[in-house]
């Protein structure tokens, strides 16, 4: 069977789902364009947000950075903003955020850093070190990841951000579908979605625009705009049970391609099903922190008080949501 080329320009690229071959250019249309209709199809942004960009200096974050403030430009009224957790790893963060630094002042964005160590007064290295000293120890990820959910935030809300842009790929998506489901986990696998729900006031709705864009067409986005980006993983990502369900379908990706889209998809069918949430009253607010939490005391002041330290951040007021305008405002054009 004969393949059919985008255009007439030297191959870049064989688009799996389409079976096309793309020209540089075309490829990076292409890329953007499904970013816009992820956007549409979960009403991810209105006209007028405030987008706080999640913006590790990784290739996905990057890529995403570089996407949304093409939008930016598009749409006046839409503000972005790039946010910064900095955990505390030795060798590792610092480099990444000289790199963050020099990127959004290239891009001429506000950039806002928050560190685990003025948050909670600890770093991840310092939580990490103490919790493997416990007999029933916690995995690096799953401490690390409770931990950069509340910082991120706490960002999103010292900007004022309306909804807080996470660079989560399609891989990602599927391997969370997949993970909670292994875990036996139905309350992750509910609550997971794909539309921006803002359950609680103070917490900031989330976005995934990538949701339907792959790993390798983010690295083959980046290679094609010649984007600077930091490539290291993490040291502490090798404890993560993660790696286990990523290599598994990477295996099954590789064998039958869409493996990763139709779990999604799945997900996406029996969504519908599910019970919806939307703005509803905190059950408690946590008595050391005071952050919305489902117990008394909230898991983060329970993880730090069980290791020993002390969470110093005491929530400010509760913010205002910026309200949601209607269907026509959304990005119809990107």
């Amino acid at each position: 069977m004969s393949q059919t080329n985008c255009c007439q320009n030297i191959p870049f690229t064989r688009d799996i789902q389409s079976k096309k071959v793309y020209c540089k250019k075309h490829f990076i249309e292409l890329i953007e364009n499904r970013v816009r209709k992820t956007i549409n199809q979960y009403n991810m942004l209105n006209k007028d947000d405030h987008i706080g960009l999640g913006y590790s200096g990784g290739k996905d974050s990057t890529v995403l950075l570089n996407i949304l403030f093409k939008l930016k430009k598009r749409f006046p009224q839409c503000t972005l903003s790039a946010l910064t957790i900095d955990e505390g790893i030795k060798g590792y963060r610092d480099e990444c955020l000289e790199l963050t630094q020099k990127i959004t002042k290239k891009y001429q964005i506000p950039h806002v850093i928050i560190s685990f160590k003025n948050i909670y007064g600890v770093t991840l290295d310092q939580i990490i070190e103490e919790n493997l000293s416990k007999e029933y120890a916690l995995s690096a990820c799953s401490i690390c990841g409770i931990l950069r959910r509340r910082a991120l935030n706490y960002a999103a809300r010292k900007v004022n951000a309306s909804k807080i842009a996470t660079a989560h790929n399609l891989d990602d998506e599927a391997q969370s579908i997949l993970l909670n489901l292994v875990r036996g986990d139905s309350n992750k696998f509910i609550r997971l979605s794909r539309f921006p729900i803002q359950k609680f006031q103070t917490l900031i709705p989330r976005i995934r625009p990538f949701v339907r864009i792959t790993e390798p067409e983010i690295v083959l986005y980046a290679y094609a705009k010649d984007l600077e980006y930091h490539s290291y993983p993490c040291p502490y990502a090798f404890s993560a049970m993660r790696n286990h369900i990523r290599t598994f379908l990477s295996e099954m990706e590789e064998k039958r391609p869409s493996t990763l889209r139709n779990i999604v998809n799945l997900h996406d069918s029996v969504s519908q099903y599910f019970p919806q949430v939307d703005n509803l009253e905190p059950p408690f607010l946590c008595q050391k922190c005071g952050e919305v939490s489902t117990h008394e005391i909230c898991p983060i002041c329970q993880l730090l008080d069980n290791l020993g330290f002390k969470n110093p951040l005491k929530s400010e007021e509760p913010l205002n949501p910026h309200p949601q305008s209607g269907i026509s405002d959304r990005f119809r054009s990107f």
